[in-house]
């Protein structure tokens, strides 16, 4: 008797994003860098997930002969391309991805997120900063200029944690769609075509 199966590492990818998230808490002065991990290995689990579907797509549609040629062609997009074609491929063209989805939209910013770190180009930026008198600790204040402190608003270190939160969840629902838990009728990630 022939069978199939596939080995896949996006289990395991998001349990390690879980892990990851429980030691991402900010402390009171800085930014946990864990986060950069978080949002790596979440990424990974992204692109791993969307790769299986799509391989499971083609796996099931052409002939054995032809599907890694069929599913190649899809593997060689972008992640948020991938994440756009991922209902109409799933759903045979019953479905699309709704990209106005909460669970879209936190994939999407995931993406970006990741862009960040992974291709980061941090250039120098100059600006003037007004320094304080001395206050009683022997410290000076000083305000940062708005452009500055967006820049720092925007870090992908800013990411609250509750966000993170909801990545791991979104994956995870990725994850029963793939895995057909969860119904392409029955998952907001889906709309009717």
């Amino acid at each position: 008797m022939e069978t199939h199966f596939i080995f896949t590492s996006s289990k395991g990818l998001i349990e390690s994003a879980e892990y990851l998230l429980a030691h991402t808490e900010d402390n009171d002065v800085l930014f946990n860098s864990n986060k950069y991990s978080f949002i790596l290995v979440a990424a990974a689990s992204l692109e791993s997930l969307l790769n299986e579907g799509i391989i499971s797509w083609a796996f099931h549609l052409f002939p054995k002969g032809d599907y890694k040629r069929h599913a190649t062609a899809f593997l060689s997009m972008n992640l948020g391309k991938k994440l756009d074609a991922l209902g109409f491929l799933l759903s045979s063209g019953k479905f699309i991805t709704d990209n106005e989805s909460k669970i879209y939209q936190t994939l999407v910013n995931l993406i970006k997120l990741r862009n960040e770190v992974a291709h980061s180009k941090d250039f120098y930026k100059e600006t003037d900063i007004e320094i304080g008198e001395p206050n009683e600790d022997g410290g000076r204040d000083f305000r940062l200029p708005y452009d500055i402190s967006k820049l720092m608003n925007n870090h992908p270190l800013s990411i609250e944690q509750e966000k993170c939160q909801f990545i791991v969840l979104s994956l995870k629902h990725l994850e029963a769609v793939l895995r057909e838990e969860i119904e392409h009728s029955k998952t907001e990630l889906f709309k009717a075509l």
